[in-house]
């Protein structure tokens, strides 16, 4: 038996395989596949300031997804932000800041959490669409989000706003990708015309949601009302904390915070509802939040490496790794690749490129899991990024050029999530077909050879 020493953590240079190139990023409103789109978060939320309606917007810019150059004796990314805020139907007011981030290293570019830009704009009561669209200045790629906002008039009925994560000094926190055990983590709700002597009372829920691997392109497509079709089933839940306090003495505005435990990673709901003193219900607000590892969406851990060879390799292959017991596993995942690639070269390049392309799925396609784990994330890494993307009002059509080894056109479905919800994920599933074995067994033959599609 031939087997390459490979080595594998060493050769990809393991701090996570990622470096600071271009990336694209996908959040919880409906945004289709961009190659090298720059990644960022848009929160957008109805708030009285100073006794003035309006909105107030955090923009999240994820560093890894920024081409970072030479300046000075460090690092410069410069993100140039349009935005667009106004009622639907009319044009809107158009804001244009411009952040330029900084690093002394290059591994802090490649930093996970967003950098935060806060904006306020006052507006009568409505409801907003807000556009932002941040460019890249190096590379001049741009990417897109939207929103729609009600923004509420401040009456006599007691109202709650939506629910807004900070962790310490008041930073923002996205809700779609929480850091693990964050212990400093706060849910804030602004309340407005509160009675005094009211109650508010915090949930939070963890809630049942598909974690497993995408299913191969050849396999039935998941039936409607399935959760791999809905991502979450927030019907099942499990309580992880309650916590009530009574509102004395209110102001006509007041932010009602309450303390969140340090959360494993999961999906969680976070409400909270205000009652009155004697017992009624009066307002309810609640966030969907995904919590993952800190470390994501880089691969860290043997267990990252291990869990995407689903895609390449049989039952019997993966349980030779899964089963080896503690010190012998890392041999074992060489061996699945050495006993394949006996040149050491071609087999750390192989490996580079499929972990590669796992992180940046990881980047480009999370939803209430990991991005690799997702139709879309199997399928860039399996036969790599399409030609060009159709977005359609029911999903995706992603479209592969001449000499690749992916069908010609992959359909996706959405079937979760629509474009300017809060607190929901857009969940793409795969359209799949017994036609597409060929090409599935073809790619899966080219990287177990050391031939990447």
């Amino acid at each position: 038996m031939r087997r390459a020493s490979l080595l594998l953590l060493a050769a990809l240079g393991w701090a996570g395989c990622g470096g600071a190139r271009p990336q694209a990023s996908l959040d919880t409103a409906a945004q289709s596949y961009r190659a090298g789109e720059p990644g960022f978060v848009l929160d957008a939320l109805a708030t009285v300031r100073n006794d003035t309606t309006g909105v107030d917007l955090y923009l999240g810019v994820a560093r890894p997804s920024l081409v970072f150059r030479q300046s000075g004796d460090g690092l410069e990314a410069i993100a140039r932000w349009t935005v667009t805020v106004g009622l639907l139907g009319e044009p809107g007011r158009v804001l244009a800041p411009v952040d330029t981030l900084r690093a002394d290293f290059a591994s802090e570019t490649r930093r996970p959490e967003p950098v935060w830009r806060r904006l306020r704009v006052d507006l009568p009561p409505g409801r907003y669409r807000v556009q932002a669209i941040l460019e890249d200045r190096a590379s001049e790629r741009t990417a897109e989000r939207t929103a729609l906002v009600d923004v509420f008039a401040v009456d006599a009925r007691p109202a709650l706003g939506e629910v807004r994560l900070v962790g310490q000094g008041d930073e923002p926190v996205d809700p779609a990708s929480v850091p693990a055990g964050l212990d400093s983590l706060r849910a804030v709700v602004q309340a407005t015309a509160v009675p005094d002597g009211s109650t508010t009372v915090l949930r939070v829920v963890r809630l049942r949601s598909d974690q497993d691997p995408a299913a191969p392109p050849t396999a039935f497509t998941p039936q409607p009302g399935t959760l791999v079709r809905r991502g979450v089933d927030p019907a099942e839940v499990d309580t992880v904390q309650t916590v009530r306090q009574t509102v004395l003495n209110p102001a006509g505005v007041l932010d009602v915070e309450a303390p969140l435990p340090a959360l494993g990673p999961g999906v969680y709901a976070v409400r909270l509802d205000l009652m009155a003193p004697d017992g009624a219900a009066l307002d309810t607000a609640e966030r969907i939040v995904v919590v993952r590892r800190r470390d994501y969406p880089a691969l860290t851990r043997l267990g990252d490496l291990v869990a995407p060879l689903v895609y390449l390799g049989d039952a019997r292959e993966l349980a030779r790794i899964t089963d080896a017991p503690a010190g012998a596993r890392q041999q074992a995942f060489d061996r699945f690749w050495g006993e394949r690639l006996d040149d050491r070269r071609l087999a750390a390049a192989t490996v580079r490129a499929y972990y590669d392309r796992v992180e940046e799925a990881n980047r480009r396609f999370a939803t209430y899991k990991a991005g690799w784990k997702t139709d879309p994330g199997m399928i860039y890494i399996l036969f790599g990024p399409p030609s060009y993307v159709e977005a359609t009002l029911e999903g995706e059509r992603w479209i592969y050029g001449q000499g690749s080894s992916a069908p010609p056109v992959l359909t996706f479905e959405r079937t979760a999530g629509r474009a300017g919800e809060t607190g929901l994920f857009t969940v793409f599933t795969l359209v799949r077909d017994r036609a597409y074995s060929e090409a599935w067994l073809r790619a899966r033959r080219q990287w177990r050879s050391g031939v990447v599609p």
